[in-house]
């Protein structure tokens, strides 16, 4: 209790402290502060104990001080990380710049290098303070995820209490099934069930070359939810909405919101150091330096390089509470949606647009760049995603986001690009040449070349190396993706692409080649995934059943 009760004092700036600048003195608060979040689950479910007999519960004056800490710990990490990074970057570059001059110096005079102690202090001090800023967004972000995803809950719940409200819609996909199978017994199971689905994909095959038969699909009527029910639905929800935003002004999501998230923009956007062509350039060295000079440089820009993908992986799991508690806030503030998509472009559109590392160093730069790029696409498939593909994006942006998909060096970041670009499909109306480009794209490239180049080899398991299963995950959140994108033959773009470019027909022609690519995921190894896919081939299968009726009688 003691000790916990001094944490207190330290991280609330109740204790004070001599001979001790006010930056270190900020990152001892932040140090107590992260030790107490990580026992505040501990020191809880004693109270809950202690006081579990007592009417009411917990008392006030015991809950109150750990109330009052997050806000406190966001308003000292939010001071802390306000700095100006470009001017760090330059006076970084200054440092390194120095000290290879001082090494190049050394050489041509056959003398022995001189350690520059002030510039080697100074990168140093640099290092731990962007270490320390690391340390506090990761808190931050914890503190965030943990409480204000539970304020948020509460705000909307409460004004939800008198106006609930459920609709749902029909949709096309079949319910998700618990696939319960023991890993031992895999192979056996599979094989009493391939035979019935391997009749049932190569009749689907068959009917893509011509064979059709009529589906058994029948259109459930949809009409009984009016445009009365629909206005009655939005007023309640818009209601809400406002109402929750006030309470959320006022809560850790709101603090968050205005003293954290500009600090995030900032500490996200890329310097002169952050790739290693404009880190060699700014540094003013050549690129035949000696090896030491050179790592010195590739050191620093990683350290910036980190400080952004954790300031955008912040910024990421703000986004993820409000997508998950509160997704009709993006409603009410378009303008920082709009704000956010075109910062995130910004820093997408920085790290394509330098000019790239000597060719002795393009493997450092390209991990150096994708380092901060995912979690860039990160934040814009959740975006994306929360605004129903309702982002600011122009045609040369699609352009980008389908580059990043044939670039990407691992399948979470072409996930993440596939997921973006998915969801900017799902614009309606207005937006056909904008569908046209993705859904062609995302059914070609991402979903039929892999998959048929898989069946080529017959999709046993020894060919499986062909297709890992990091590759088996875009070709999943594709065709999930696909699913909804297409799954209303109102959209005004379905006649024009979905119907038109034969869509269907090219689909049917992937029910046995993605049948052989779940069989060929170890559920032993990768029972996610092995699960994951073998939905996606059901839903393919009910999805062609779905459209193959959806326009009959119309």
């Amino acid at each position: 209790p003691n000790a916990i009760q001094n944490l207190m004092k330290v991280a609330t700036t109740q204790q004070s402290f001599e001979l001790v600048s006010n930056e270190d003195v900020a990152v001892i608060r932040i140090l107590a502060g992260g030790i107490l979040c990580n026992v505040k689950f501990v020191i809880f479910a004693q109270l809950e104990k202690t006081y579990q007999y007592r009417p009411g519960g917990i008392p006030a004056d015991e809950t109150k001080p750990w109330d009052d800490l997050s806000r406190t710990l966001l308003q000292i990490i939010s001071d802390y990380v306000t700095f100006d990074i470009h001017a760090a970057a330059a006076h970084a570059a200054a440092s390194v710049r120095a000290i290879a001059t001082s090494r190049a110096e050394s050489v041509a005079n056959g003398t022995e290098t001189v350690s520059s102690t002030k510039q080697e202090s100074e990168l140093d001090q640099l290092n731990t303070r962007m270490s320390y800023v690391q340390l506090a967004l990761e808190l931050a972000a914890n503190i965030f995820t943990e409480e204000g995803a539970t304020e948020t809950d509460e705000a909307v719940s409460e004004k939800k209490a008198d106006n609930a409200v459920s609709a749902k819609a029909n949709t096309a996909k079949v319910a998700d099934e618990d696939h319960e199978m023991a890993g031992d017994n895999d192979d056996e199971e599979e094989r009493d069930a391939g035979e019935e689905e391997r009749d049932a994909d190569e009749e689907y095959a068959s009917a893509a070359s011509g064979d059709e038969n009529d589906s058994d699909f029948e259109d459930e009527d949809q009409n009984d939810f009016d445009e009365d029910d629909m206005e009655e639905l939005l007023a309640d929800e818009s209601t809400i909405a406002k109402e929750a935003d006030e309470t959320i002004q006022h809560s850790i999501l709101g603090m968050f919101l205005n003293v954290i998230v500009p600090s995030l923009r900032l500490l996200a956007e890329p310097t002169k150091m952050s790739t290693l062509a404009t880190a060699i350039k700014e540094c003013s060295v050549s690129e035949t330096a000696d090896e030491a000079s050179l790592k010195m440089i590739i050191s620093v820009s990683e350290t910036f390089a980190t400080l952004h993908e954790r300031a955008l992986g912040c910024f990421n799991n703000f986004l993820l509470v409000i997508e998950d508690s509160l997704k009709s806030w993006f409603r009410l503030h378009s303008d920082n949606v709009a704000a956010w998509w075109g910062f995130l472009i910004a820093v997408a559109d920085h790290l394509f647009g330098v000019e790239s590392a000597p060719a002795e160093h393009s493997a450092t730069d390209q991990r150096l760049r994708f380092v901060i790029l995912e979690p860039v696409v990160g934040c814009m498939w959740t975006l994306a995603r929360s605004v129903g593909g309702n982002v600011p994006v122009t045609p040369e942006q699609i352009e980008g986001l389908i580059h990043v998909c044939e670039a990407a060096p691992s399948a979470e970041i072409r996930v993440k690009a596939v997921g973006v670009i998915g969801n900017v499909a799902r614009r309606q109306p207005g937006h056909i040449d904008a569908n046209k480009r993705i859904g062609s794209y995302l059914l070609e490239h991402i979903i039929s070349k892999p998959l048929l180049a898989f069946a080529s080899s017959n999709g046993n398991r020894e060919a499986s190396s062909l297709l890992t299963d990091s590759d088996v995950e875009p070709i999943v959140e594709a065709l999930d993706l696909f699913y909804d994108i297409y799954s209303d033959a109102d959209y005004d773009y379905d006649g024009p692409v979905f119907v038109a470019g034969d869509f269907l027909s090219k689909l049917r022609q992937m029910c046995v080649p993605m049948r052989k690519l779940s069989k060929s995921v170890d559920r032993r190894k990768n029972r996610s995934l092995r699960d994951r896919s073998d939905l996606a081939h059901e839903n393919l299968r009910a999805f062609i059943d779905y459209k193959s009726s959806e326009r009959k009688g119309r």
